[in-house]
Order: C-alpha cells, then structure tokens, then sequence
C-alpha cells in the first residue's frame, strides 16, 4: 500500500510521530498482518507491504477515510514469484472438486483414514477437549450447513471430531482453492486427491462469486453435509471478521438449516502463521440450528449468523472459554449488577 500525506497530515505527524502507527492497527482490525513497512523518498511518502484477506481492495474507500494523515491511497496486489512462475508457464492451476468423493468406495476410505487424517492431531494436543451440544442435530432430518468461527489451522480437525456421527460420515468442508487445490505443487504435504479423499475437502475459489458455490449446492442436493467458515480466513484479531454471504446464498437456496459451532482454544494450540502445535484445552460447542423464514433476505441471513457466534464471543472475551458452554451462567455478581 502506497500512501501520501497531505499538508495537514505532514502536519499532526511532526507533532505526533506515533499517528504512523494508526495505518498499522487499521490493517490489524481487519484481519491484516505487517511485513513491512517503510517510509520513502519520492513521489509518495509510505509504503506498508502486508497479507490481508482475498478482495481486500473493497476496502479501499474505508481504509482512505479511516486514514486522515493521507491525500491519496494506492493498494497494489501482489501474488508469490514461485507460484507466478508457475501459472505463467501453465505448470499451476487449480484442481477440482473431485465428484467421487462422495462415493461408498471414498467414503470407506475416508473412515479407514480417519486417525491418520484428523485423530493424531486432535487427541494428543486437545487436552481435553470439551464438546457440548451434540444433541442439537437430532432435531435436523435433511442436510445441513455447519459454521463456526476461524482462528486456526486446527478448527477444521476439531470441528470434524466435534460432530456425531452420522454427520461426519456424510459431510464435506470447503478450503481455499488457492492453497490446498494447487495442480503441480509439489511441496504440498497433502496433495488435492488427499484432501478430497481423506479430509472430505472440495475447492472453493476465493473472490469466484456465485459460480464458487455450483459444488456445494450439488453436495447438499445430494444429500449431503457441509462445512463452510464464513470468515473466509483465520482471524488475527479479538473481534470476528466480517462474515461472507455464501453460507447464506446455500441455505436460502437450497432451504436447509445452518448449525453454528463455537470453537474454543485453538488459536492458542496452533496460531496462525505457527507449524507448531501447542497441547492445550480446546472445546467445541454446538448452538441451536438457525432456520429461515421464507423470504428471508440475504444479509439478513448473514446477520442472524453472525449474530449467533458473535454473541458467544464477546462472552468468551469477557469471561473465558468457559463462556461458550451454552449452559454456562454469569457469575453472580454479574446477575446482581446488572440486574440493578
């Protein structure tokens, strides 16, 4: 991102250095992370290298206001040399979805690989791990959609292990194409078969529009199961991103029920940006499942969701993990206070 001041922002820097800092923690409320950042000599005065969310670049009017040291804002998106290299020489490229995946043969597979692909991460690092609610998906005959909030490369492991059985047999997880269905990566460690075989995975393509949820509509049409995050990426923050309305588009369209999940913990087991896994407590707790009325609008849809798991987050901020139990109570104190 490049940027330059204007009189008035020359200005309150000179008598505020740290107000340079303010570009930082903009980018770090909306799920961005620093690499860089620099200040120059030349035609613009600051220019700030940084990862953030795909089609970040809607945010480019918020960011200019929110920016008030700045006359002019330009953000330039950049894509990996190696993985450029690649497409450009037609050696890259996405893979699937795999349609077979959903076969008996692949789902046999699946059960048989199941300690391998998601058991030997998640029993000896979540210690212990608290699962609440599963009760919840006893009232639900058809399929479903289940969510829940972004914060670790271990959510998608947990959240598979949290849900009964008869779910886990029958569902698949959306992941970005541009990650895990990458054709001709060699050093991908699980390769876009493996994620279609053994993880229940299927691509999705981040910034695709509505043609990103064509698999999707077909898995529920066949009565399957699905797991989509609608933050899109891991957060970074103490606050939820803003959630995406593709988990809403599915459910209107196809008039099934979304689950919301609450995961605890994991942010702490496995960071995001870390390889290493932490042993911890973790916990992952089942809400109610949210119907739609008919006619019900698209970000209204999104809002109800977000809605659901935001309200068992701020809990969590301000009183622990313990919080996301839906059976937990404030402590008494807090009844009295707010009570008077």
């Amino acid at each position: 991102m490049l940027m330059r001041y204007h009189s008035e922002g020359y200005k309150a820097i000179m008598e505020q250095p740290e107000r340079v800092r303010e570009i930082h923690e903009a980018l770090i409320r909306w799920e961005s992370k620093i690499l860089q950042s620099y200040h120059m000599l030349g035609g613009w005065d600051q220019c700030t290298i940084f990862e953030a969310p795909d089609n970040f670049k809607a945010y480019r009017a918020t960011l200019a206001q929110e920016f008030g040291t700045t006359a002019e804002t330009e953000i330039l998106p950049t894509i990996d040399m190696d993985l450029f290299a690649r497409l450009i020489s037609q050696e890259a490229g996405t893979v699937g979805p795999h349609e077979w995946q959903i076969s008996l043969w692949a789902k046999l597979t699946r059960l048989a690989w199941r300690h391998h692909a998601y058991g030997q991460w998640v029993k000896p690092y979540c210690k212990p791990l608290t699962i609440t609610g599963r009760e919840k998906f006893s009232t639900i005959d058809g399929p479903c959609i289940v969510v829940a909030n972004h914060t670790s490369h271990m959510d998608a492991l947990v959240l598979h292990s949290a849900l009964p059985e008869r779910r886990r047999w029958n569902i698949y997880a959306g992941a970005a194409a541009d990650r895990w269905f990458i054709r001709g990566r060699k050093e991908l460690v699980m390769q876009p078969w493996y994620q279609s075989l053994a993880m229940g995975t299927f691509p999705i393509q981040r910034g695709g529009g509505s043609k990103a949820l064509d698999y999707p509509k077909w898995l529920l049409d066949k009565g399957c199961n699905v797991i989509i995050f609608p933050e899109g990426t891991r957060s970074t923050s103490r606050s939820m991103a803003k959630f995406r309305h593709g988990v809403s588009l599915l459910a209107l369209a196809k008039n099934v029920p979304v689950v919301p999940v609450f995961l605890t913990g994991l942010r702490k087991l496995r960071p995001k940006g870390s390889k290493e896994i932490i042993p911890g407590p973790a916990g992952a707790h089942i809400l109610d499942p949210i119907y739609f009325e008919a006619g019900t609008e698209v970000p209204d849809a999104t809002r109800q969701i977000y809605e659901a798991l935001n309200t068992v987050h701020k809990r969590v901020n301000e009183f622990g993990d313990e919080a996301a139990n839906p059976d937990w109570q404030p402590p008494a104190a807090e009844v009295s206070a707010a009570a008077s």
